[in-house]
């Protein structure tokens, strides 16, 4: 009893509502993974390897600032692009191109190489971010972007073996080019084409970043950054390794499912908690070698393990949160554009305030006597006003979301001339006991239902699809397959159940395709419903396999 407790403890928390189908994982995963080997070659040969970033050249700051505007740009870009798995093997195979001629000695080659890098990693970002949103919903979107950043992050190490000789730094292409090969096998098998339907909105794209909730958020995220710019200011970005990556891993897991479990506003608001506890600890002992018993440098490794990532994690799944509200989906890749651009923006104004001021002090030492240690003290006073700012924040996952379970009522699944293939009673009937529960003529209901879209198709003179249909004490929400519609209850309107409608229709559809196609009248055939009834819809058993 005590161990099924703990698996049931385990698949509530971790893996509860994730059920990507595994050629979608397979691409979410290999084009990440292509993304993080470019993010952090860079990451290594502009900071550990060269010793820190405590003196900068002023090519990284136009570095920074080209990588900030490519991000703004190339939102706006990848929501004019319909077909996203083909254009996101496009800009990969120029990102390849562009880390080989970034590996010539020849100043001019080096340059162009590097451009064409600046401009294509943001459109991968966007475009993978994009594809990511569209297979996740609230409900399982921080966890699986956990899982996704531990995984490509890790692998992504191996990227400093190959900056040790430019020969080496050759070689890091053709490990892409193979990544794209791999991709592009994958994207025989999962695609991502928008439609211009779905991306109708009467809403405005200055309107939406612009409203209170939005900028709140998006506020919020450029201050952190901007902490962080000023942390890698002062202490450089001069780490352990290993340390910050076991610190950055097991936070990271952690925090998508708290995101996913408690909350987004909770969970960011206990990550400023955190940030403010090694914040302030580092700058209160400032002259000691350990720290709470630890070497300053562990503490620091640990402190940007808490900082880096998660900071990525919650910018992807705020984002993500934003660009799946129905008025807003036509400007997905320019809101997380934004939000990704507004993360190099602060933390660039961060790194220069911090040397500005830091200077001020040297240059004046009597501002000691007067303002003592204030450029330690300023980052506290921040973080305790950013707290105050987020309490007024609106919270995405609220309760009725986490309860969605409690809202379905029934769900019918009839094929295109209104046969009933498999009905469920989520009020009456356990899936896996035969128990008595009230007659219900499931035909009959089936037949209704068919025949209420045929006559509002009739009625409108449109060939869009019924996606729902509102009642006081009830919501029907509808999916649609090539040989079949499925009819989903509810006693309310929540999106995540339409999202996960879909998932559900799509699998229905691939698993059972040859009944569907050669249908005689023998429902029993369609029984192991059940299971897909349990994967999608169940939060008691969660993952069933058959």
């Amino acid at each position: 009893m005590k161990s099924e407790s703990i698996k049931q403890w385990f698949i509530r928390v971790f893996i509860r509502d994730i059920n990507l189908p595994r050629s979608t994982w397979i691409y979410l995963f290999f084009s990440l993974l292509s993304i993080t080997l470019v993010a952090e070659s860079f990451l290594f040969r502009y900071t550990i390897l060269t010793g820190g970033v405590l003196f900068v050249e002023i090519e990284i700051y136009i570095f920074l600032l080209v990588l900030a505007i490519s991000f703004v740009i190339s939102g706006i870009v990848v929501d004019l692009i319909k077909n996203r798995t083909k254009y996101f093997n496009l800009m990969l195979f120029l990102c390849i191109i562009g880390l080989l001629l970034s590996a010539f000695q020849e100043i001019f080659i080096y340059y162009l190489g590097l451009l064409i890098v600046l401009l294509t990693v943001p459109q991968l970002v966007i475009l993978w971010f994009t594809i990511f949103v569209h297979e996740t919903n609230i409900l399982n979107r921080g966890r699986i972007a956990a899982y996704l950043l531990i995984s490509c992050f890790s692998l992504g190490y191996i990227s400093v073996l190959f900056l040790m000789s430019d020969f080496l730094y050759f070689f890091f292409g053709i490990l892409e080019f193979g990544l794209l090969l791999i991709i592009f096998w994958a994207s025989r098998s999962y695609t991502y084409v928008e439609t211009t339907k779905r991306l109708k909105s009467d809403k405005k794209y200055f309107k939406i970043i612009f409203e209170k909730h939005f900028f709140r958020y998006s506020s919020s995220f450029t201050i952190l950054s901007f902490i962080l710019g000023d942390l890698i200011a002062r202490y450089t970005f001069e780490v352990d390794l290993f340390i910050y990556a076991i610190a950055s891993f097991s936070y990271i897991i952690a925090a998508g499912c708290f995101l996913d479990n408690i909350g987004r506003k909770t969970s960011i608001v206990l990550g400023i908690f955190v940030l403010s506890f090694f914040l302030i600890s580092y700058g209160s002992y400032i002259d000691a070698d350990y720290i709470f018993g630890l070497p300053r440098k562990a503490f620091l490794s640990i402190h940007y393990g808490f900082s880096i990532l998660p900071l990525l994690l919650a910018i992807f799944t705020i984002s993500g949160d934003f660009s799946t509200e129905r008025g807003n989906l036509k400007f997905r890749g320019r809101i997380n554009g934004l939000f990704m651009s507004l993360l190099f923006f602060g933390a660039i104004i961060g790194f220069v305030f911090s040397h500005w001021i830091n200077d001020i002090y040297r240059r004046f030492p009597v501002l000691y006597e007067y303002l003592p240690n204030i450029p330690d003290l300023l980052n506290g006073f921040i973080l305790v006003s950013l707290l105050v700012w987020m309490m007024a924040m609106k919270e995405f996952l609220v309760s009725k979301d986490k309860k969605w379970a409690n809202a379905l009522k029934n769900i019918f699944i009839l094929n295109k001339h209104g046969v009933c293939l498999y009905h469920h009673s989520f009020e009456h009937k356990d899936l896996f006991k035969e128990e008595e529960h009230p007659e219900l003529d499931e035909d009959l209901v089936s037949g209704v239902l068919s025949g209420v879209i045929s006559i509002i198709s009739e009625i409108t003179h449109s060939k869009k699809q019924l996606r729902q249909i509102q009642k006081e004490e009830a919501t029907l929400l509808f999916s649609y397959g090539k040989y079949h519609i499925i009819a989903l209850i509810a006693s309310m309107e929540l999106p995540v159940l339409l999202k996960k409608l879909d998932e559900f229709s799509r699998e229905f559809e691939q698993k059972f395709s040859t009944d569907l196609k050669t249908f005689k009248g023998n429902v029993q055939r369609f029984d192991p419903t059940k299971f897909l009834v349990v994967k999608y819809f169940s939060q008691k058993y969660g993952e069933v396999a058959e």
